[in-house]
């Protein structure tokens, strides 16, 4: 799109708000002219004053007396407002002067604490030289005749050391030894002699080992009046540490209301400015490239009608090589596992987004693995609340409601497993009626017959697998690379299915009418899989050992399969788990007087201890087998993601505003 500069800024903030729109900024093209220039000049201002903001949110939020609570930014209780709403608040004299005192008050701040930090230094000095009776001034300066010095001496040398001193400078030279510990290994002495006499009174002290303490140049008193004078300094410096904190206490509300909402507008600019650079500029034209969904073209079309006089807008083919952005787009049912997607990575524009394919049987297993339906309706319940009541970001509204399908096959699952709250139905005698409602629609009892809900395990495994296989022949097929699809996917598959069919017609699974086309299978896909999966060898030989050697991958295969009996694992934990709840709480209920509170906490704590463990176990692997077991067969996230210039704020929702589309 060319876009003339005299119109630049107010188309950008257009399809900003139309968010559909991806700038592409071309490397080693960035041009020079006047619009140009003030765009950047523009910018290098926003970013002071976004550096402005976070400096206010850093210094007066610890002082902050309305905090935001994480949990409500989280659920999406933040202020909202249109952009033109948020952009009339800012008042940037305002915002500029308020920063400038902040600034000044915090400078103060801290040099008034450095100094706290020093005197207190001092006074930890002193107090070591408290029983020190002379003016420390001798021991600094001196004074024209006299000056001293403060020695640490080995007690076994200490008295020697003193004599030695007395002997050597006579009747002119005081000395007083200062009272210490007795674990002290050191005595310490405070001498006073003639200042002529300081050097011959070193030398004599270090003949024994002494060392001198040195006393700070800042000391001149004596170290009670000192230390006084320190602890009054002290005091005062605290009184005005305190008033300034005051001050920030006081400001501290309105400053970072004030700071975020103003940095969530700067920041919004600060990404329009930043895209407008992206442009090839002429003296009166930038050309800006950028992508937008097919879906968005018309809405974007209209925009720039607006401007028709200023503007020229074409879609173009993308350079030779240039990869275009990922937008996930999928059915309603399963847009909810997005965000499962885009952490495992982004797909490959073109290629298959797995989104769709990996949903039931991410539901199924989650379900299996939480596998209780008592458990299941509670945590429902609390994310169905969270879904009408708040208004979560879309990612979080997208787990939720992720979590919430899972939920309910975890109900149908405790339903067809007859797990409510473990065993409660049978275990406590008042919910006796609830029984025959419970065993009508139990198909299945895991704890008594484990090995069904261990095949079912393995066999929905199975299944997933060859899918996986299957998706990654589809893609082999429709890129044009048969023969890949044939043999790296369709001689296992065709393999597998046979072993299968041949195991379970020889283990009396399947009827033995199904063992010949089982033998077939396994024979005519391990012939399939020897003759291709060395074709890229050189040499016959090379090629046949290489296509043998392939048949161990079987093993991986195994493998994989077997994964999938962590369904089973996690389903009988939650249920045992339940189970051994409901016998504590029942042991107890008999205690006379306070037996029912006691069961009735053991229950209520022991099963959302049980929720919170098993909801995390049953997430995390049900999750695991779909990156591993999966992806792994066909998966390819290389792509980037679709990062549209938006209105996007931190502190705040930018509510859409109708007249931009």
């Amino acid at each position: 799109m060319a876009v003339h500069r005299a119109v630049a800024d107010e188309l950008a903030a257009k399809l900003q708000a139309l968010g559909c729109c991806e700038f592409v900024s071309k490397e080693g093209e960035a041009g020079h002219s006047e619009a140009m220039f003030r765009i950047r000049e523009k910018r290098r201002r926003v970013d002071e004053l976004i550096g402005d903001a976070k400096f206010l949110q850093r210094l007066l939020e610890p002082y902050e007396v309305k905090k935001e609570s994480s949990l409500a930014k989280m659920l999406g209780e933040v202020p909202t407002f249109t952009f033109d709403q948020l952009a009339a608040q800012v008042n940037e004299k305002k915002f500029t002067e308020f920063t400038s005192s902040m600034r000044d008050i915090e400078r103060r701040l801290t040099e008034t604490r450095a100094d706290i930090s020093r005197l207190k230094g001092l006074l930890s000095q002193i107090t070591l030289l408290e029983s020190v009776e002379y003016p420390l001034e001798f021991f600094t300066t001196g004074t024209d005749l006299v000056a001293g010095a403060i020695y640490s001496a080995p007690k076994a040398a200490a008295q020697a050391m003193a004599e030695r001193i007395v002997k050597e400078l006579g009747d002119m030279v005081e000395m007083q030894r200062l009272a210490g510990s007795e674990k002290d290994p050191n005595e310490t002495f405070a001498v006073l002699c003639r200042k002529s006499e300081l050097e011959r009174l070193q030398d004599t002290a270090a003949g024994f080992g002494a060392a001198r303490i040195d006393v700070p140049k800042d000391f001149a008193l004596t170290a009670a009046a000192e230390k006084e004078t320190l602890s009054s300094e002290i005091s005062g410096l605290e009184k005005k540490e305190e008033e300034l904190i005051g001050e920030l206490s006081s400001s501290a509300d309105e400053g970072l209301r004030m700071a975020r909402n103003y940095g969530d507008y700067w920041t919004i600019l600060h990404n329009r400015l930043e895209a407008m650079e992206t442009g090839e500029p002429t003296e009166e034209v930038l050309i800006w490239e950028f992508w937008t969904p097919k879906s968005f073209m018309k809405k974007v079309e209209y925009t720039v009608d607006a401007y028709s006089a200023y503007t020229e807008l074409a879609a173009v083919e993308p350079d030779e090589g240039e990869e275009p952005p990922t937008l996930l787009k999928n059915a309603p049912w399963a847009s909810c596992i997005e965000p499962l997607t885009i952490m495992y990575g982004t797909p490959t524009y073109g290629k298959v987004d797995p989104t769709s394919l990996m949903a039931p049987f991410f539901f199924v297993f989650l379900g299996m693995c939480f596998g209780d339906g008592g458990y299941g309706l509670v945590v429902a319940g609390i994310l169905g609340y969270f879904l009408v009541k708040h208004r979560l970001s879309p990612t979080l509204r997208k787990f939720f409601v992720m979590m919430t399908v899972g939920m309910g096959m975890s109900v149908v699952m405790g339903a067809l497993t007859g797990s409510w709250f473990g065993d409660a139905v049978t275990a406590f005698p008042f919910l006796g009626s609830l029984v025959p409602l419970v065993q009508s629609v139990q198909v299945l009892d895991p704890m008594r017959d484990p090995m069904t809900l261990l095949m079912i395990s393995l066999a929905l495994g199975f299944i997933q697998v060859l899918f996986g296989l299957a998706i990654a022949f589809s893609e082999n097929w429709k890129s044009g690379d048969k023969l890949a699809a044939v043999s790296d996917q369709g001689g296992w598959i065709i393999f597998l299915c046979g072993l299968v069919l041949y195991g379970c017609a020889v283990s009396g699974s399947l009827a033995p009418v199904w063992l010949l086309p089982g033998k077939i299978a396994a024979i005519g896909g391990a012939l399939l899989l020897v003759l291709t999966q060395g074709r890229e060898k050189k040499g016959l030989a090379s090629k046949l050992f290489s296509g043998v050697l392939s048949l161990y991958n079987v093993t991986g295969f195994l493998g994989d399969v077997l994964s999938y009996s962590r369904l089973l694992a996690l389903g009988l934990g939650s249920a045992a788990v339940g189970m051994v709840i409901n016998l504590l709480a029942g042991l107890v209920a008999g205690v006379p007087y306070v037996g029912i509170v006691l069961a009735v906490l053991i229950f209520v704590v022991g099963h959302t201890f049980s929720i919170v463990v098993n909801l995390l176990g049953a997430f995390i692997h049900s999750l695991r087998l779909q990156y591993v077991e999966f992806f792994g067969k066909f998966y390819n996230a290389t792509g980037r993601d679709f990062t549209p210039l938006r209105n996007a704020a931190q502190y705040s929702r930018i509510q859409e505003d109708s007249s931009v589309n």
